[in-house]
């Protein structure tokens, strides 16, 4: 489950902007070793969620 809240981590980090080289360089030397696959998921996951989240308040702000 560790592995996963880091992988998570990292796609909220890119997706928002900001992050640290160290955890850049880690991620990096993750997605080598056990390919990107989990990145790849939990970032069209995330992407899913935020525009339905911003469907959401469109439709909640315009009658």
């Amino acid at each position: 489950m560790k592995g996963l809240g880091q992988v998570f981590k990292a796609v909220t980090s890119a997706m928002i902007g900001v992050g640290k080289k160290e955890d850049l360089v880690k991620d990096f030397e993750r997605a080598e070793n056990q390919g990107p696959w989990a990145y790849i998921i939990v970032g069209l996951l995330m992407t899913v969620v935020f525009i339905g989240l911003v469907i959401f308040a469109v439709k909640l702000v315009l009658p």
